[in-house]
């Protein structure tokens, strides 16, 4: 699973890796309200189609090349400034998260949902490498983001950490708890300007109904909450501080079109208040001298 961090000419390449990132699933839980509606679809084990992976994938690869133009300088290295008004309400202490797609749906797969969502902040008097430090720092990550319950570093090296975290939603109606691998690799591009390439394809559900004894789920099986989690970071200086953004792209089952009505609109808002959350604790964490 672990792979060398790709230097620019890498990326030109079209090179793809594992990466992590501190964006945090909150949201999977969202789909387990289907239990209310359903209680059926909790029950209902189901598998991850190698079709749907396929397809997860190659919509990562199109978001890379967008996000490859950049990096690579062809385009505003962040996309809050391309408006002026956004950056300026990022500039003012404002956490701009929006669904990346102009309709604001996730994109249907095969038996699939892909959740794409952009979130910025301004980090005042720090700078990348502070930022990055927080992102690589596995071990404290349980510290950091509250539904992170164990965390640790696994491996790394200048460019790249490999890192687990077990994800636990303690709130609602229905716990979710995964276990996440994730390979993170770290490029400085340019003199202040860095980028972060999280992927967490290493996901395994722990079975949380009544006399499961908490068993593990073979790896692409279980109640879909998540399959597949990608996160792009573009970090650079800005005004004696950082502005931060990042790039999500999840992938779940799909909803069964009989309890669509009533779980849509909880799928459309958990992605935001994740993202939300993950932007305010990594730049909390990022100013927090003791850290």
């Amino acid at each position: 699973m672990p792979q060398r961090c790709d230097s620019t000419e890498d990326w030109e390449n079209g090179s793809v890796e594992m990466h992590k990132a501190s964006f945090l699933p909150r949201w999977a839980v969202v789909l387990a309200l289907v239990v209310v509606a359903q209680p059926s679809f909790a029950q209902l084990i189901v598998k991850l189609r190698p079709e749907t992976v396929n397809e997860f994938e190659r919509y990562a690869k199109s978001v890379e090349a967008e996000l490859g133009r950049r990096w690579q300088g062809k385009a505003n290295f962040i996309s809050v400034e391309d408006s002026a008004s956004d950056k300026a309400k990022v500039m003012g202490g404002e956490f701009l998260v929006r669904p990346a797609r102009p309709d604001g749906n996730p994109v249907s797969v095969t038996d699939g949902l892909i959740h794409d969502w952009i979130g910025t902040v301004f980090i005042p008097d720090t700078n990348p490498e502070r930022v990055i430090s927080v992102l690589r720092d596995f071990d404290n990550h349980k510290k950091i983001y509250p539904e992170v319950t164990d965390s640790k570093t696994l491996s790394s090296t200048d460019t790249e950490t490999v890192g687990y975290w077990r994800v636990q939603q303690r709130k609602g109606l229905v716990p979710v708890a995964l276990d996440i691998e994730q390979d993170a690799h770290y490029s400085k591009l340019a003199p202040g300007k860095w980028n972060c390439r999280a992927y967490a394809r290493k996901i395994t559900e722990i079975d949380k109904s009544p006399f499961s004894r908490g068993r593990r789920f073979p790896e692409g099986e279980g109640h879909g909450y998540m399959w597949k989690m990608y996160a792009y970071w573009s970090i650079e200086s800005v005004n004696g501080g950082v502005l931060a953004e990042c790039r999500t792209l999840s992938l779940s089952r799909s909803i069964p079109q009989a309890v669509a009505w009533a779980v849509g609109p909880y799928v459309q808002k958990a992605p935001e208040e994740s993202l939300t959350s993950t932007l305010k604790q990594t730049r909390a964490a990022t100013m927090n001298a003791d850290h």
